[in-house]
């Protein structure tokens, strides 16, 4: 065969390949919480030093919500110079997912339930992972509207996810780690407000959250090997 030669596989095994390749089987990984129990959660409040005064609430309501239970937030922004910031980080407890032993994925598909009390915080999902706190940004979720309405964001990458430091900095290079080598993830939501040029005085916010949800789409073992096992017969095939 000369070097020019293109030696293709059998179209047959190709096919195969082809097929298993780009619709392998897919197992999703689904964290919810529509009761919003107060152990079930944990919070985290972040300010900046213009908004060092700032508190954050987060409890349970035990009606009212979209169809039971929710978990109301209060942000109290206090402002002592442009561009304070006041952020929750919320953690649910019931939440973990360890790549290195359960598997990576490629993406994430967020949910929740909102409904604004006094206006208006920006809001999205948070992971914990190796100590650092990411949030979602390019864009996070902003809802406007006083009556419960579903927030949707789907194909969430890890370049979305922004890790936020403890003085309310955001590093829109430094993401998590979706991957097989990435260690395990706690799952929650952000609620936030900044001051932008306002640079003084108190401001005062509440939502409500409610069915909330993460899901991760998990390539299955058997899918991973199928797809080995189809390479390796273009392979044997090629030579």
């Amino acid at each position: 065969m000369s070097p020019n030669t293109l030696h293709l596989p059998d179209p047959r095994t190709l096919s195969l390949t082809l097929a298993l390749a780009a619709s392998p089987t897919m197992a999703s990984v689904t964290f919810f919480d529509g009761a919003f129990n107060d152990a079930d959660w944990a919070l985290t409040t972040i300010t900046n030093a213009n908004g060092a005064g700032g508190t954050v609430q987060g409890s349970q309501v035990v009606s009212g919500g979209h169809g039971g239970s929710y978990r109301l937030v209060r942000n109290t922004m206090v402002v002592s110079g442009q561009f304070a910031v006041v952020t929750g980080v919320h953690m649910s407890n019931q939440s973990y997912y360890d790549p290195s032993t359960q598997g990576g994925f490629a993406s994430i598909n967020y949910s929740e339930d909102s409904k604004n009390f006094l206006p208006l915080m920006g809001t999205g999902l948070a992971i914990l992972q190796g100590g650092n706190f990411y949030v979602l940004r390019s864009p996070g979720l902003l809802y406007t509207l006083y009556d419960w309405g579903t927030n949707v964001r789907n194909g969430i990458v890890a370049s979305d996810m922004h890790r936020l430091d403890a003085n309310g900095n955001l590093y829109a290079g430094d993401n998590p780690n979706f991957s097989a080598s990435g260690s395990q993830m706690q799952f929650g939501f952000w609620r936030g407000n900044g001051s932008g040029t306002t640079s003084s005085g108190t401001f005062n916010y509440e939502t409500g959250i409610d069915n909330w949800s993460v899901s991760l789409v998990v390539p299955s073992p058997g899918a991973l090997a199928l797809v080995g096992m189809a390479a390796v017969l273009v392979s044997r095939r090629r030579n």
